[in-house]
């Protein structure tokens, strides 16, 4: 696997899947909106091997010129990594008795969900003319909250769940192209967005929800961890239509 993209490759799992990936030999293509990380990244890994890409997910025209961008820097697409991705908690009806605003529902699942089909899509039109024996692999990423979502999570949930489910048909789809897609579904990692349960206000929540962990239960789980499957995932070419729980055994609880 030489040559791959990474949606969200600016910062948390994402930056730590484009380290893993250069340090392999690959050529990497970071696509994400902060034009302040990630031109600092690809300058960091070594600006022949790392690329950045601005893109906005959440537009699919801005998806398609990223990828054009990325397919003429390096020539090839062979990986398609989509890391980016968030949520706004919400529940279906708040303590205040108000439903949940679709608003804030459409746009988790347009971030999530359909910036996966959409950049998945796209990606393998053009691995599908690569002249090789497997033409490419795709990675989505997922959340065990696809599968045991907690209180708020209802428009995440949705969106992770869709990832999940689109996983086996995709690969049914691209299996004739030599296509592979797989998922992964983190638990809890290490990242700036969860930096606040290490801190004296989310401390207590943080250790509760280490403590779910069934091993390791003292911390998070780590972004080279992540990254690891991702290399894991494109180097075992008999991983497909596969969807993988890295979350050290956890079943997240009712709030």
């Amino acid at each position: 696997m030489r040559e791959c993209l990474i949606t969200g490759g600016a910062s948390g799992l994402g930056e730590a899947t484009a380290t893993a990936l250069v340090a392999k030999g690959a050529l990497v293509s970071i696509l994400d909106r902060d034009t302040e990380k990630g031109p600092e990244i690809a300058k960091t890994l070594g600006e022949k091997q790392c690329y950045f890409v601005e893109v906005d997910v959440m537009d699919h025209e801005s998806i398609e010129k990223a990828i054009e961008d990325a397919c003429k820097h390096y020539n090839r697409l062979e990986g398609c990594i989509n890391c980016a991705g968030g949520a706004i908690p919400a529940k279906t009806v708040d303590n205040k008795g108000r439903p949940l605003k679709m608003d804030n529902f459409e746009w988790t699942v347009r971030l999530n969900l359909i910036h996966s089909v959409s950049m998945s899509a796209k990606c393998a039109a053009r691995m599908a003319k690569n002249d090789s024996e497997e033409k490419g692999v795709i990675i989505n990423v997922a959340s065990v909250a696809a599968f045991d979502g907690q209180n708020g999570q209802v428009p995440y949930s949705a969106a992770k769940g869709g990832i999940v489910g689109m996983t086996l048909p995709m690969a049914r789809d691209l299996g004739s192209k030599g296509v592979r897609v797989n998922t992964i579904a983190p638990g809890v990692f290490a990242t700036p967005l969860t930096a606040g349960f290490e801190s004296d206000e989310g401390k207590r929540v943080g250790d509760s929800l280490k403590a779910q962990q069934v091993w390791p239960n003292k911390r998070f789980g780590l972004p080279h961890e992540f990254a690891h499957l991702v290399t894991c995932i494109i180097e075992n070419q008999f991983i497909n239509g596969e969807t993988i729980r890295l979350d050290g055994g956890v079943r997240m609880p009712k709030l």
